[in-house]
């Protein structure tokens, strides 16, 4: 009877299968929900700049100028009145800067640059540009208001001025503008008197 026993316990070991106890897996972990950040949609700079009703958000995807605009400013540009269109006189002030970080408009409240200007804007600065730096007034100003080193544009009341929109506002075109340079005049040239042939004397030999 023992063989009997050691038989049936035998069998009863073989039947015992080790897989029935190990324990269940464990669930897996559920996705981190994503951290990127949503751009946020902010003010159209052209909607600031020049009006002309409700503009399309602008979603803010990076730094550049451009991306500060909505897209049809992009396309279509900006028409601004001249009257808020000023010319940059090298000889009534230093060049000026726009501030970093401050939004549209330089004021004296966000450390406007010297000389304190009424709330502006620089444009058409860059080295690429082509024609003179423009300062864009926050406020329609009359002509006849005068801003230390600035110079109110040779246009008809009620005139507008064309912009693009690229690395900055670049006017389309301009009215005839008066020469502005830092550089002193040339001398003026006297008139050479004419040997007899007719044509003047020849240069003085180099020493």
């Amino acid at each position: 009877r023992s063989s009997d026993n050691n038989n049936n316990n035998n069998n009863n070991m073989h039947m015992y299968s080790p897989l029935s106890a190990a324990p269940s897996p464990a669930p897996a972990p559920a996705p981190a929900p994503s951290r990127k950040r949503k751009p946020s949609a902010e003010t159209c700079w052209g909607q600031e700049i020049a009006g002309g009703g409700m503009h399309a958000k602008v979603e803010t995807l990076s730094t550049a100028f451009r991306q500060k605009f909505c897209p049809a400013c992009q396309r279509g540009g900006l028409l601004i009145p001249a009257s808020r269109v000023r010319l940059h006189d090298p000889l009534g002030s230093a060049a000026p800067f726009n501030q970093h970080g401050v939004g549209v408009w330089n004021t004296a409240e966000g450390g406007a640059p010297s000389p304190l200007w009424p709330a502006h804007r620089v444009v058409n600065q860059l080295c690429s540009s082509v024609g003179p730096k423009l300062v864009l007034l926050r406020d329609p100003t009359t002509a006849t208001r005068r801003i230390p080193g600035l110079l109110a544009m040779p246009c008809a009341p009620g005139s507008v001025i064309a912009f693009r929109v690229g690395r900055t506002l670049q006017p389309t075109a301009l009215p005839p503008l008066p020469p502005l340079t830092s550089d002193p005049p040339l001398p003026p040239q006297l008139p050479q008197p004419l040997d007899s042939s007719g044509l003047p004397p020849p240069p003085p030999p180099l020493a």
